[in-house]
């Protein structure tokens, strides 16, 4: 995908968003109610097959309720801070 399409950004906030709440061991109906957001809209973030659109205070809420930094949903590069959370990819 191309880096200067908008989507480019939501693909991969929408990819870590699932991979963090993997990582935390929570479901979609965990993070939903431990948030203000449906379990539709959370899966409607994290679905490829889905081009959910979500603002900047979504992602910061979200950031919030998994304890990750936001720009981690956003960095290009994250593997250093993978490594330092002892995740292996």
């Amino acid at each position: 995908m191309d880096k200067k399409d908008i989507s480019y950004i939501y693909e991969r906030a929408s990819q870590r968003i699932k991979f963090f709440r993997k990582y935390r061991n929570m479901t979609q109906e965990q993070l939903s109610m431990n948030s203000t957001f449906s379990r539709g809209f959370i899966a409607n973030i994290e679905s490829p097959k889905t081009n959910q659109t979500f603002s900047l205070g979504v992602l910061y809420y979200l950031s919030i309720k998994l304890d990750i930094p936001i720009e981690l949903f956003v960095k290009e590069d994250i593997s250093k801070e993978l490594k330092d959370m002892g995740i292996n990819t």
